[in-house]
């Protein structure tokens, strides 16, 4: 019996002693804010980073990296990270300093919501601290936060695409994540998209097929609202825009409409090519969401 209550007691001291152990952040804390509050897969995610040092604050002599790594709770894999530079170098830090920026990434569609075993949501670890790349020293972590991701459906504007589209084509094997899936447009095609009655971010990457033609043209418009006209100048583009209430209008649903001034016939054009499609532009992606402020 006694020999049980030491053991006890012994547990708790160890207990104790862990819960006590405080970790070494350097002097350095990290407040870090995410916006949207709701976040979902599929979402440019802002986070506002604010670094503040200590008055004992001591100078690190090498340089460090910010690491932000999501991890998923379940299987235990890193879904993204955003690892960089602060906007202010670490070894140029000093005592009392306070260094604030915002960086803005994407969190890809991930979630399955048609899954029997899905629950509605899943959770990441979110994971911030001070890292060197050149020496052999344990990272410092800053800031650890578990964050639910709800799949984008719940209040992302659906987008609909209407007529003039070509089929959804797919690369799984293509190294960049918005180029693993698109669609072609023909001389016109429309998109239908939830009107939120909101200021809010388009987004939109394409790409034009420069060897057959030089300088095509693409437009976009909003409902009539002429919204962009502009040759690419490279193969690839992507284009970011503010679309206010007044272009969305007062209905429900509003259009988003794509024109090239030119097309083309694969099987015309190239040789090898049964493809006897009508092409415009090339479509991978196309983001729609209310505003970060």
């Amino acid at each position: 019996m006694k020999i049980k209550i030491i053991a006890v007691i012994f547990s708790i001291m160890l207990f104790t002693a862990f819960c006590s152990e405080k970790v070494d952040r350097k002097g350095v804390d990290l407040k870090l804010t995410l916006a949207p509050e709701t976040i979902t897969d599929s979402l440019y995610l802002k986070m506002d980073y604010e670094f503040t040092t200590s008055s004992d604050f001591k100078k690190l002599s090498n340089d460090y990296s910010i690491f932000v790594h999501f991890w998923r709770v379940n299987s235990k894999e890193m879904l993204l990270q955003d690892d960089h530079p602060p906007l202010k170098k670490v070894s140029e830090w000093v005592a009392n300093d306070n260094i604030k920026y915002s960086r803005v990434l994407f969190i890809p569609q991930f979630l399955n919501e048609f899954d029997v075993d899905f629950e509605g949501y899943e959770g990441l670890k979110l994971t911030v601290g001070l890292y060197n790349p050149n020496i052999q020293e344990k990272s410092i972590v800053l800031f650890e936060k578990k964050i639910n991701i709800q799949p984008a459906s719940i209040n992302a504007p659906e987008i609909v695409y209407d007529e003039g589209w070509n089929e959804i084509e797919t690369d799984i094997n293509a190294v960049e994540q918005f180029s693993k899936s698109w669609r072609w447009t023909t001389a016109k095609s429309v998109c239908i998209i939830e009107n939120p009655q909101k200021e809010s971010t388009l987004i939109i990457k394409g790409g034009v097929n420069k060897t057959v033609f030089q300088d095509q043209k693409v437009t976009f418009r909003i409902n009539n609202i002429l919204l962009d006209e502009f040759i690419p100048a490279e193969a690839n583009f992507s284009k970011e825009y503010t679309v206010s209430p007044q272009m969305m209008g007062n209905t429900d649903e509003f259009s988003l409409k794509f024109e090239t001034d030119r097309v083309f016939v694969p099987a015309k054009v190239f040789p090898d090519s049964k493809d006897n499609r009508e092409l415009g532009a090339q479509i991978f992606f196309i983001y729609f969401r209310e505003k970060l402020q």
